[in-house]
């Protein structure tokens, strides 16, 4: 009886050992559960993360290339008014001679309205470009929220029929100024 007795004992102590180490195993089955949760996090927030700055940055690369374009614009464009206001300005009636004034006055004309449609053009360009108009809105008013009479999502045929109207007044001009030339010769 006492072998049993002590066996009984053995065997108790062996189950309470079997139940610690389970719960030492059940622990670390939690730790490592958690440890994968968080690493399924990481790995999670780690490829979102990496996916926002991605886009930001192909966003980023367009606006810096659309931006570097706008101010090549406007570089070519200042100098081409800045060729333009010099001519406009080299025009003195004053010196030309009494016997060559209408040739004189005709290639003035001429040169005004070339200014004119060079202006008129070059700030379509910068328009187009930019979204929005160079010159404030008659009446000194501009939409709210908006520096821009024209909007990004026009379609083709309406910023075809603005710059067509634009235009309108200068290519008369030009015809009319050829048709006036003609004449005179």
């Amino acid at each position: 009886m006492e072998n049993i007795g002590q066996e009984l004992q053995q065997r108790q102590q062996e189950l309470l050992l079997l139940q610690r180490q389970q719960q030492e195993l059940e622990q670390r089955k939690r730790q490592l559960e958690e440890l994968n949760t968080r690493r399924n996090e990481l790995i999670h927030g780690q490829r979102e993360v990496r996916d926002r700055f991605l886009r930001a940055i192909v966003i980023l690369e367009r606006a810096e290339a659309q931006s570097r374009k706008e101010v090549e614009q406007m570089h070519e464009t200042r100098q081409t008014f800045s060729e333009q206001l010099a001519e406009i300005n080299a025009i003195e009636p004053s010196e030309w001679s009494p016997a060559s004034i209408e040739e004189e006055l005709s290639r003035a004309l001429a040169k005004v309205d070339q200014a004119q449609a060079v202006y008129t053009q070059s700030r379509a360009k910068l328009d187009a470009l930019r979204g929005r108009d160079l010159e404030p809105a008659e009446g000194g008013e501009e939409s709210a929220g908006s520096g821009s009479a024209t909007s990004g999502n026009d379609s083709f045929m309406d910023n075809f029929l603005r710059g067509l109207a634009f235009n309108l007044p200068i290519i008369i001009a030009v015809l009319l100024g050829l048709v006036f030339f003609q004449f005179l010769r």
